[in-house]
């Protein structure tokens, strides 16, 4: 069987598509990686400082989770709309 040149280079160029793709996939499944890992340590930072804050001062503002929730929301909004621009 003969391959053209034409055949040939659309061949190399798929082969250098696919790797490329292969590639940003791999570096997207590192990134969430860390960023599960991020997110844990900040859960996790986030109950210690909850659980001082209570033992401390039992009436603050951020000891109620719907105030939390809040301030987390207003945060969140404010990422995803600096994504969008």
């Amino acid at each position: 069987m003969t391959v053209d040149g034409y055949t040939l280079g659309v061949a190399r160029q798929s082969q250098q598509s696919a790797a490329n793709w292969k590639a940003y996939a791999e570096e997207l499944e590192r990134k969430l990686a860390t960023y599960a890992a991020n997110y844990a340590d900040m859960e996790a930072l986030k109950n210690a400082a909850i659980a001082e804050l209570s033992r401390v001062d039992p009436s603050n503002y951020l000891t109620v989770q719907p105030n939390r929730q809040r301030i987390l929301d207003a945060a969140r909004a404010e990422a995803l709309q600096r994504t969008k621009t």
